[in-house]
């Protein structure tokens, strides 16, 4: 994706803070949350963080995505001449709902506190993000079988930062070498690799050095469980 040009230039810096007010404007008019509104523009929700706040300025993918899916008038959103809404919008299409997937977002953290491992009741699931259903299908996930968990800690710092959120397939369950798993240990969940060795071993390792490795027998420690593995993380700046 390219960035619309800009320069250092006092006006060209006010140009972006202006551009960044027309973004949260569109923002408000959409009623949408904002990883939801990001989602639906194509962009990730760092990125859409860096538009609102002025830091960067919208690509032209984004520019085209916000006539196509909300008719904004382009123009307004890049230079504030005209309305924002476009007189000619594209009309809604019926499928927009069906394009995305909303995640339910599992009320533990993994990595430093107590969690649940069993699906928890209905009542108990939070409102997550949006996940492109194209992007769940290109991965061949099931939408069921996600959810998404927030991370605390250090122990995967390099790979995973504290406060980011993981997306997890909870339908795999067997670890292999080089990939991220959420372990239930106990009553604390936490996101580390995870490995099997001959003899019914468990080596459990972090992304940051300082945290040793170390080795569980899964036979005489039915307390262990793998919830799942990370497929997909979010990043927060």
């Amino acid at each position: 994706m390219h960035a619309l040009s800009t320069s250092s230039t006092p006006d060209s810096a006010a140009d972006s803070t202006a551009m960044a007010e027309r973004v949260r404007s569109v923002l408000l008019d959409s009623g949408l949350d904002g990883t939801v509104f990001a989602a639906r523009l194509g962009v990730p929700y760092s990125t859409m963080r860096a538009y609102l706040s002025g830091a960067r300025a919208p690509s032209i993918e984004f520019v085209t995505a916000a006539w196509r899916h909300m008719g904004v008038n382009t123009t307004w959103l890049l230079t504030g001449e005209g309305a924002m809404k476009a007189e000619e919008a594209p009309a809604p299409s019926s499928h927009m709902a069906e394009a995305f997937v909303s995640v339910p977002l599992l009320p533990v953290t993994a990595s430093a506190g107590p969690g649940v491992v069993n699906e928890p009741a209905a009542q108990y699931l939070v409102p997550g993000l949006a996940f492109s259903r194209d992007w769940i299908s290109s991965r061949r996930l099931n939408p069921q079988n996600l959810r998404v968990i927030e991370v605390r800690g250090a122990s995967m710092e390099g790979v995973l930062s504290d406060g980011d959120k993981v997306l997890i397939d909870m339908s795999d369950t067997a670890p292999k070498s080089g990939f991220v798993y959420v372990l239930r240990q106990g009553d604390e969940l936490l996101v580390k690799y995870c490995q099997l060795l001959p003899g019914g071993l468990l080596r459990v390792s972090s992304a940051n050095p300082t945290y040793a490795p170390y080795d569980v027998d899964l036979a005489k420690t039915p307390d262990v469980q793998i919830v799942g593995r990370v497929v997909a993380s979010m990043h927060e700046w």
